[in-house]
């Protein structure tokens, strides 16, 4: 590469860096003025237990079969920006959907909110999967931690203004005057989110590119015999698919003890979001060190451990300033459990056939995120919320063990490609 073509691909990769930090800013203002309170809404139009945990398990169920069909989907697309930029707008024209709720009778609002944030996750989860293989090519793997430890810091740090204001506006203003409005402001930092995404500068790339029918023919035989056994090789998908069921089991827990049990209303739950964002915003940079020093799936290990007590602080809080406090532990952990889940799955997809071991790796996961509030929902009715609770953490450590198993096997497959010196293996 002469000197030239360097610094201009280095210009571009410092150019995206700054886009994709703006593109998370304007994701977070919108998703952090309603997502929090999305339960809290549910349980306000009327929603059962089964509903609130439907908020969560069905848009996983949809994107598990939207994952899949996305890989087909994204196929002809050469460059993935157009599809991200498209899908991801979808995705958010359904928050209008959602502020049009009033206009329901009162005894459908509740399946009708269900209904519309399952939808919403066909375009999104599409989105999502063109979204990770333009960032795995615009940003260069030895960029990509420091890169999106940025990102996640800014994403964190302005999640904090629009939650307060969020619940602030919820609680201030009638119902359901404050959640319409508090939808299209968000609709509208929508907007702006895409237009940030489409200022990113996607590179050329020939590896994915389809020249002829025989090539075709070639990736279709790989995506159907052999892509799943790939993605299982792999190794990542498998234990992750154990720690989305636990990660996922206590969404709905939360809402419901939060809600039922500790009687918050909207401000007390924007209260337990910002201190945990705060804790994230200081911590992203620790991550990325740490995970600098042991590898991303060494350092993923350890802050599922930490997720893995998140439940049961939850369970042991009998007042809704204890959640507060314990809400620093639980975002500093759920940190560099977010940052290092994206790094490690870009760090172990091939570059060949990123978009499709993407997808499936995507499908796998959301259907343990489907089946994980379900089965929380039932030993709720089975036990209670705080055994529930447990047993939510009890599958979080799991996979943590999963991870740390995972990480050694890769130290020993290095020692064995490299030799313990460093030469040629034996």
């Amino acid at each position: 590469m002469s000197l030239w073509a360097a610094r201009r691909s280095a210009c571009e990769h410092r150019h995206n860096i700054r886009v994709n930090a703006e593109h998370g800013a304007w994701q977070s203002l919108a998703a952090n003025l309603y997502s929090p309170f999305l339960g809290v809404l549910a349980i306000k139009l009327g929603a059962s237990n089964l509903q609130v945990a439907l908020i969560s398990a069905l848009p996983a169920a949809v994107s598990c079969v939207a994952s899949i069909l996305g890989a087909q989907v994204l196929r002809p697309f050469d460059r993935k920006k157009g599809a991200a930029c498209a899908f991801a707008f979808a995705n958010r024209l359904f928050l209008l959907g959602i502020a049009a709720l009033p206009l329901f009778s009162e005894d459908s609002r509740a399946s009708a909110l269900v209904l519309l944030i399952a939808l919403m996750n066909v375009p999104g989860a599409i989105g999502n999967i063109a979204w990770q293989a333009l960032m795995a090519d615009a940003i260069p793997s030895e960029l990509r931690g420091d890169a999106f430890a940025v990102r996640s810091r800014i994403v964190t740090a302005v999640g904090f203004v629009p939650t307060l204001v969020g619940g602030y506006l919820l609680d201030a203003l009638s119902f359901p005057i404050g959640y319409q409005v508090v939808f299209v402001l968000a609709f509208a930092a929508s907007a702006m989110e895409v237009r940030a995404l489409s200022k990113t500068h996607e590179p050329c790339r020939d590896v994915e590119h389809v020249a002829n029918p025989s090539d075709s023919t070639r990736r279709e035989t790989l995506s159907r015999r052999a892509l799943i056994g790939q993605v299982a090789r792999a190794g990542f998908t498998p234990r992750a698919m154990l720690f989305y069921l636990g990660w996922m089991m206590a969404q709905p827990l939360f809402t419901i003890y939060y809600v039922r049990v500790l009687e918050c209303g909207n401000l007390w739950v924007a209260v337990f979001s910002i201190v945990s964002s705060m804790s994230q915003y200081l911590s992203f940079p620790m991550w990325s060190r740490y995970a600098a020093r042991k590898g991303n799936v060494g350092a993923l290990a350890a802050a599922a451990a930490g997720m893995a007590l998140t439940p049961v602080m939850v369970a042991v809080s009998p007042w809704p300033w204890m959640v507060a406090v314990f809400s620093v532990s639980m975002g500093f952990f759920t940190s560099g459990t977010t940052l290092l889940m994206l790094n490690t799955l870009l760090e172990v997809s091939p570059a060949e056939n990123r978009t499709e071991f993407i997808a499936y790796h995507n499908a796998a996961v959301n259907l343990t995120s489907f089946i994980g509030p379900l089965i929380g929902r039932a030993l709720v009715d089975l036990l209670n919320i705080r055994w529930a609770l447990v047993m939510a953490g009890a599958f979080r450590a799991a996979g943590s063990l999963a991870f740390a198993a995972l990480s050694r096997r890769s130290e020993r497959e290095a020692v064995h490609v490299t030799g313990p010196r460093g030469g040629e293996a034996c």
